[in-house]
């Protein structure tokens, strides 16, 4: 089988089913100090169980990952709600070091025998005689030119997040469910800073998020509509800083801003057609975000990662047994999945009231952004 994309969703997939298939991954090459740059991500207790099918639990927790802890929120108002993550039957859960998580799960798939390409570009899709094919352009070490490689299996999946490179290569578009933008910045360690607390807060034109993570930084993250006035002003570290410190809850917050840098991304929900998924050859699927990709409220991306790629695992298996229902059933699932989703999401940003009356609040809960 192929996997296109060996992020946490196609790395985990590999680990899970390397044991009974040959799998190959196609990737691009780890980016040392551009992945260090990525927002932090957590865990909740309940990847617990994922983590252990894939064999990686004890590694994992070698790694140096953060209990999570209790979470505040000033979202209906300035009185803060607080949760404590002990209350949770599967456990507290982690903040990660993502470039040790992601590198980790990746060194694991290689361990299991999975095979890697990180030097391909250029990549073509199609299908014939019941396979997959695979066209992939691999760049030639040196002053070696390219050539041309390709890769033939009765499965392929797209593991590529929120890019669907394979996805898109068969002609499937991305159903945008709303246009949020994510501005964050990781800033410098400050050793007076000991609140291992995730804070989040609602502001007039969006919401805000921030947590130190492992390395000791703390993730400033601010969350608006991509057709915001205040878009390209907040692109400035002091100017991001200075907004967020208008709520108490992160008024405390005092690093420079020297040095550092605010990086954006969408992070609206989005997710494939399914009917039109369903409707192309047998032994194509699709994990993580390039499946279907969470709004960052919900704190359900790495989770889904994992879920979708054990979910697919147990589709491949059935699919290589005969079944011809197998990827049915899992877009029967990922339906319910999304259903559920939306449901939450619309009960989470409903209850803004203070700002009902603003144009970030108006859409979320005028039915604007929802199918």
């Amino acid at each position: 089988m192929i996997i296109v994309g060996a992020g946490p969703a196609g790395s985990a997939l590999a680990c899970r089913l390397r044991p009974r298939y040959r799998v190959l991954l196609l990737d691009r090459p780890l980016a040392g100090a551009g992945a260090a740059s990525r927002i932090g991500e957590s865990l909740p207790g309940a990847a617990r169980v994922l983590l252990q099918r894939l064999g990686v639990y004890d590694h994992f927790l070698a790694q140096g990952h953060a209990e999570r802890g209790a979470s505040v929120s000033h979202w209906d108002s300035d009185t803060p709600t607080w949760f404590d993550p002990v209350r949770d039957p599967h456990g507290a859960g982690w903040h990660l070091d993502r470039v040790r998580f992601d590198a980790g799960l990746r060194e694991a798939a290689l361990a299991a025998g999975a095979a890697l390409v990180d030097n391909g570009r250029h990549l073509r899709v199609s299908h014939y005689g019941g396979r997959w094919c695979v066209d992939l352009e691999y760049l030639g070490q040196g002053c070696a030119a390219p050539f041309l490689r390709t890769h033939h299996a009765t499965v392929l999946v797209d593991a590529s997040g929120r890019s669907m490179v394979a996805a898109k290569q068969l002609g499937m578009a991305r159903r945008m469910e709303d246009n949020l933008i994510c501005l964050y910045a990781h800033l410098p360690v400050d050793a007076r800073d000991e609140d291992q607390a995730t804070r989040i807060c609602a502001d007039t034109n969006g919401w805000w998020y921030s947590v130190r993570v492992p390395s000791g930084q703390r993730v400033l993250a601010f969350h608006l509509d991509r057709d915001d006035l205040e878009l390209k002003v907040l692109r400035d570290p002091a100017r991001l800083l200075a907004k967020s410190r208008r709520h108490t809850l992160f008024a405390e917050v005092k690093p420079a801003t020297v040095g550092v840098q605010v990086h954006a991304r969408p992070a609206g929900g989005a997710g494939l057609d399914l009917d039109a998924l369903a409707a192309l050859p047998e032994g194509f699927f699709a994990i993580g975000d390039a499946m279907l990709a969470f709004d960052p409220i919900a704190s359900q991306g790495l989770f889904n990662a994992l879920a979708t790629a054990e979910g697919v695992a147990h589709a491949v298996e059935r699919y290589a047994d005969g079944f011809k229902d197998a990827r049915d059933r899992y877009l029967d699932e990922m339906r319910t999945v999304h259903t559920r989703y939306r449901q939450r999401l619309g009960e989470t940003y409903a209850a803004v009231t203070r700002y009902a009356h603003e144009q970030f609040w108006l859409r979320r809960n005028s039915g604007a952004l929802r199918e």
